[in-house]
């Protein structure tokens, strides 16, 4: 695991000099977003969290080390440490946020971005649950603040399955605690990682693979976990954080090639 501590990435660990030397109307913005849920007897509450931020702080001092202007400077934003986790609710301390709640933490967040003159954010999330009020945050805040540019990473755990499903031995990797989420974990917190205490294998039946099913988590384990977390590797969470840093810094060099406009602005640039 890199150690970022020293490198003052995380805003919360600047101070006011640090702030006006980091951050400026081109710093691009990054949000974490998890969850505090059981994820099985071998994954802490807090994986949802723990991983996306270690993958930030893996990009932006990549950025950091490849570009020596302060015109793309990068920080990270305190992590958003719960989420809406309602359907994990049957499970011994599941702490949810509502939907409404979920919303306006993120509106709020990116509402003082904005106010503050940064318009280019990357929102990581770590949490299924917080896949549609980040949506429904982040455009209610494109409408108030259209210059302002809102990127998401929105399920990790379902593109590197997509990438490259060869990594994985079961199930694309998918499934809470599962195979590639363990393997992550294991790659940058191994000291959180108990293989041992592992479930077995659960695939839950879903029938109907283009219809979505409003489930209950407990409905589809008893053990907090799903897919195959014993099939883990430090490996495979090595080539899922390489897939990732890949596809986010491929992302932001082409943002960064046209000024991060997109669309129709992009014709000025032809």
């Amino acid at each position: 695991m890199i150690d970022l501590m020293d490198k003052k990435l995380l805003l919360e660990e600047m101070n006011a000099n640090q702030v006006k030397k980091v951050v400026n109307n081109n710093s691009i913005a990054f949000i974490v977003v998890g969850s505090c849920e059981n994820h099985g007897n071998h994954l802490p509450f807090g994986s949802d969290s723990i991983f996306p931020l270690n993958l930030a702080k893996i990009i932006v001092e990549t950025i950091g080390n490849n570009n020596s202007s302060s015109n793309h400077n990068c920080f990270i934003l305190p992590v958003v440490p719960y989420g809406v986790s309602i359907h994990h609710n049957d499970f011994q301390m599941t702490v949810s946020l509502k939907f409404s709640t979920m919303i306006s933490v993120i509106e709020d967040v990116l509402d003082s971005l904005a106010k503050n003159e940064i318009k280019k954010v990357l929102v990581i999330n770590g949490h299924d649950g917080n896949i549609a009020p980040v949506e429904v945050a982040s455009r209610n805040i494109k409408d108030k603040y259209p210059d302002m540019v809102i990127a998401c990473l929105e399920s990790w755990w379902v593109l590197v399955g997509q990438k490259n499903a060869n990594i994985f031995n079961v199930w694309k990797g998918l499934g809470h605690g599962g195979e590639a989420e363990t393997s992550a974990m294991m790659a940058i917190r191994p000291d959180l990682v108990d293989l041992k205490s592992a479930p077995e294998q659960i695939i839950p039946n879903l029938p109907g693979d283009d219809i979505r099913l409003y489930w209950k988590f407990s409905e589809l384990t008893k053990t907090g976990a799903t897919g195959a977390p014993k099939e883990a590797s430090v490996q495979k969470g090595q080539e899922i954080i390489d897939i990732l840093q890949r596809v986010i810094l491929d992302f932001i060099n082409k943002m960064n090639a046209c000024s991060w406009r997109y669309g129709v602005s992009t014709s000025d640039f032809k």
